[in-house]
């Protein structure tokens, strides 16, 4: 499969943002400008240059005005290191482009708001074409190709005490600067879209070289195509949009093993490049 797939993304280089797809140890240019959920709507052009990867750098594939939305328990494993009953249908929070980091970068672990910040690995699908209300099959029509996501997640924020219980409090506990990943290039392929169909896509987080997170998405509660339904039932979906679809059982909450100075931090999902980054 990993011959078969694009690897679309956005590549800083000098003082410009580009759209284009990785080759190798080049840039095959298709936009000259930042604008990928163009590309995405418009379908992936011919390129019109090549800039040697040595003289860029990569940048999340994820435009500054998209959303990026995650699903919370859907992963039954998950659920119950979590000590939560499956829900009734997708729980979807949202996570803001400025969340997130590069393949290669460097994750904030935001010290001064938090001690307990945790990985979480997953498969994300990125949106291609418009959809509002669609059906569960024909969703995946939709999706133009997927890429790894790290949810950072601060574990001492999630809890918001409230009189007697608790909220929770995912903006706070979700959203830090700089403490999530995603990438590193949008997969594009239909060998990949088969996959989600079929569910067998896998997803392993390793931490420093172990293995911390194993899963498979035929774990997961709900589908990606029943999670891109459900949303598409809120709000309409634009090209470029990420879902996150889940993590699996093995965060660090569940042995006190958090984030620290220097850890690397490996997310593989099945036929594509690893996502790394390192904690600042």
């Amino acid at each position: 499969m990993r011959e078969d797939y694009i690897r679309l993304g956005r590549f800083q280089t000098g003082d410009r943002i580009v759209t284009g797809c990785l080759d190798g140890d080049e840039i095959i240019v298709v936009h000259e400008s930042d604008a990928l959920p163009k590309v995405l709507a418009s379908g992936i052009p011919v390129g019109v240059s090549r800039i040697p990867m040595r003289e860029a750098v990569m940048l999340p594939p994820v435009d500054p005005s998209a959303r990026i939305f995650a699903v919370a328990i859907n992963y039954r494993a998950h659920g119950v290191e979590s000590a939560a009953k499956p829900p009734e249908r997708p729980l979807i929070f949202y996570k803001a482009p400025s969340n997130f980091v590069a393949h290669g970068g460097v994750l904030n672990p935001n010290r001064d708001v938090t001690a307990k910040l945790d990985y979480e690995g997953e498969i994300a699908v990125v949106i291609g074409r418009q959809c509002k209300n669609v059906r569960p099959e024909d969703a995946l029509g939709y999706v133009a190709g997927i890429c790894a996501l790290n949810d950072g997640s601060a574990r001492d924020l999630v809890k918001l005490p409230a009189g007697d219980s608790f909220w929770p409090d995912w903006t706070a506990a979700k959203g830090l600067d700089g403490a999530s990943a995603l990438g590193p290039t949008i997969a594009c392929g239909k060998a990949l879209i088969d996959a989600l169909q079929r569910r067998t896509l896998k997803i392993t987080t390793r931490l420093n070289g172990d293995v911390v997170q194993e899963g498979s998405m035929v774990d997961m509660i709900f589908s990606t195509e029943q999670i891109i339904a459900t949303l598409s039932s809120y709000m309409t979906l634009l090209p470029g949009d990420v879902i996150a679809t889940g993590t699996p059982a093995g965060v660090g909450a569940t042995s006190n093993r958090f984030l620290k100075k220097g850890d690397v931090l490996d997310i593989e999902v099945t036929g594509i490049d690893t996502l790394r980054v390192k904690v600042g």
